[in-house]
């Protein structure tokens, strides 16, 4: 006893240190947890107690309960019960008229009779549970005690009953409609186990009084006022009944989510684990034998040599792993792939240091021949005319310097300027025209960049060399190329009639093709 009031006071310390902590910080610690509601399935056996001998008859209902705090729950309850007996002993109603055969068709018998009831209820109540297994800690709840009180309203139907005949004396009594309603107070005492490892389901016992008011307190049996026969005398004793059930509890929700019911938990249940995990701790050891800077504990060679560096588990560092400590290494970091000698050291040959002469034979020997183009494959660029002109367009002139530069860097160069036409006016005039215009770029380059006339070779084609197979004007049919000469020799002006104008511009004629112009 001593021992659980001393936890107690150690529990309630805990909770004002814990508060006082929250407020400070600014935290909220939550006594009670969310937790599951309880549904519930019961059924067992009713009688009434009073002035009547009673038969068992039975019961049945359903159930929904929350917890409010460990102790402390609420439970709704919905129950049908049926009930059965005879009065004690010969009883005569004051209202005989109710019994007479004047005042029900001659179907009741009047005067002295036994009467027999079959009755039922159908009753909502709403109840406050009490568990009485918070006293018990440092175990789990598997048992719950617990006590109930509650108020509810209760619909009755009570019959009297003479061999076949059968009367609602609610009916009878002229109640205020078929079913009456009663308000009730109701109370008992229960014993509830948990079943499985879940602990999600339970199993209880329960015995249930309920205590009726108003007219239905002494009317469930049928009888609601009467006399002892000859005595005169009125006598009433409330109706009580009474049902003993079992009651299947399911707990609803995920237990990831929510606690089981409270009231098969207790508030110190957290304090007793942490308090019997604080106990099994082993004593903190903080020894260190071998110097290393790594507790006995969790170092895993205890015995490292002085001077040796660790790694966090105090086992020798070999930094580059070939089997040397780096106490030892005089080569921590060796490269991998080479053997290692007893020092650390790896054993790499001496490298083969190449001279000048030696990269450039072996650059020699690995580069393929140079392949020397001919002169005459050089590409040189060519020049365009406008429409009819054989003068030279500034647009040309790069073009042109690009020629010369090529001659004046190879003096034994000789260059052919082959001039060539479009399709736009007849062949005799075209073939003038292209020896024109190569005449003009010879000209140009022997005047402007001092090329020795003799260098030049003047070929002509008209417009019999097109480029751009069009019968009609276009740019790349116009122009004069040049090629690096090889067996080539210098035509001569064409003679077919047609005159040379002069450079510059070109000739201007009319007619047409096949008339000759």
């Amino acid at each position: 006893m001593t021992r659980k009031i001393s936890l107690l006071l150690v529990f309630f310390m805990c909770l004002a240190l814990t508060e006082s902590y929250s407020q400070e910080e600014k935290l909220k610690i939550t006594a009670k947890p969310k937790n599951m509601w309880e549904l519930g399935i019961h059924a067992g056996h009713s009688i009434l107690t009073g002035d009547v001998d009673w038969k068992s008859d039975f019961g049945v209902g359903l159930h929904l309960r929350k917890a409010l705090d460990y102790t402390f729950s609420v439970r709704l309850d919905g129950t049908y019960n049926r009930l059965n007996g005879e009065e004690q002993e010969d009883r005569r109603t004051i209202d005989a008229g109710f019994y007479s055969k004047e005042a029900n068709n001659g179907s009741f018998r009047p005067s002295f009779w036994k009467p027999v009831y079959e009755s039922s209820t159908i009753s909502g109540d709403l109840a406050i549970v009490a568990s009485l297994n918070q006293i018990k800690i440092f175990k789990k709840n598997k048992i719950n005690p617990y006590v109930f009180a509650g108020l509810g309203v209760t619909s009755i139907t009570a019959n009297a009953v003479d061999g076949d005949t059968k009367v609602d004396v609610t009916d009878a009594r002229n109640f205020d409609d078929k079913w009456d309603i009663s308000a009730a107070a109701n109370g008992g005492l229960g014993l509830a186990f948990q079943l499985g490892k879940s602990g999600k389901f339970s199993l209880g016992i329960e015995h249930k009084i309920s205590k009726f008011f108003g007219r239905a307190a002494d009317l469930v049996d049928a009888v609601e006022y009467q006399t002892v026969a000859g005595s005169g005398s009125v006598t009433r004793s409330d109706d009580l009944m009474n049902y003993t059930n079992l009651r299947l509890g399911i707990a609803l929700g995920k237990t990831d989510d929510k606690s089981l019911p409270l009231w098969w938990s207790s508030p110190l249940d957290m304090l007793a684990e942490d308090l019997a995990e604080v106990k099994q701790r082993p004593v903190f050891n903080d020894a260190d034998t071998d110097g290393d800077g790594i507790l006995d504990d969790i170092d895993k060679e205890p015995n490292t040599r002085e001077g040796c560096p660790v790694d966090t588990r105090g086992v020798t560092l070999d930094s580059d792993g070939d089997g040397v400590a780096d106490c030892d290494d005089e080569e921590r970091f060796s490269p991998p792939g080479y053997e290692i000698n007893s020092k650390g050291i790896a054993q790499v040959e001496v490298p083969v240091i190449l001279d000048e002469a030696d990269v450039n034979r072996l650059i020699d020997a690995r580069m393929p021949a140079p392949v020397v183009a001919s002169k005459s494959d050089w590409f040189l660029p060519m020049i365009f005319f406008d429409l009819d002109k054989y003068g030279i367009k500034t647009s040309e002139y790069a073009k042109m310097h690009n020629v010369a530069t090529v001659m004046r860097l190879n003096p034994e160069v000789r260059v052919v300027a082959n001039g060539h036409t479009d399709r736009s006016a007849g062949n005799c005039y075209n073939d003038v025209l292209s020896y024109n215009r190569a005449q003009a770029a010879i000209d140009y380059l022997s005047s402007k960049y001092g090329i020795s006339r003799d260098r030049f070779i003047l070929n002509w084609g008209g417009e019999n060399t097109t480029l751009v197979d069009s019968n009609g004007a276009n740019m790349m049919n116009r122009r004069v190329e040049f090629h690096v000469a090889t067996t080539e020799s210098t035509m001569g002006r064409p003679d077919c009639g047609v005159n040379n104008a002069g450079s510059g511009s070109g000739t201007k004629y009319s007619g047409n093709k096949e008339a000759g112009y």
